[in-house]
């Protein structure tokens, strides 16, 4: 795991200034192993590496947003109201999904280790 570089790419995804940025560094290592905890490749490239740390911070940014969510950032305008957060949550998932279908050929993707939905009782 490079920290830094996890933590300058999530700086810049964020937009936080150092200091703040530095407050979620507990965040960035838990979704640094996380996102190690995915790969089933054994022997990793420094490409490999690379693409692992960028998915690391694109899932510490979009823990962060989850975090963040508030209702004190939508506002009405006539019938059209909107909702800041959930679009950047919204997009935060994207950036997060799109990461992880990059890693696809380093992790198992096979069905049955795919994400479990409980769907009803």
């Amino acid at each position: 795991m490079n920290f830094e570089k996890i933590l300058n790419r999530f700086k810049l995804i964020s937009g936080l200034a150092d200091d703040e940025a530095q407050k979620w560094g507990d965040l960035i290592k838990e979704s640094n192993s996380y996102v190690r905890g995915l790969v089933t490749k054994v022997e990793l490239f420094d490409s490999d590496e690379d693409r692992i740390d960028n998915a690391s911070a694109v899932y510490a940014y979009y823990r962060y947003i989850c975090y963040n969510v508030d209702e004190e950032s939508s506002f009405s305008a006539g019938t059209l109201k909107v909702n800041l957060n959930q679009n950047k949550l919204t997009y935060a998932k994207k950036m997060w999904e799109s990461e992880l279908e990059g890693l696809s050929d380093l992790t198992d993707t096979s069905e049955s280790n795919s994400t479990f939905v409980f769907k009803r009782v």
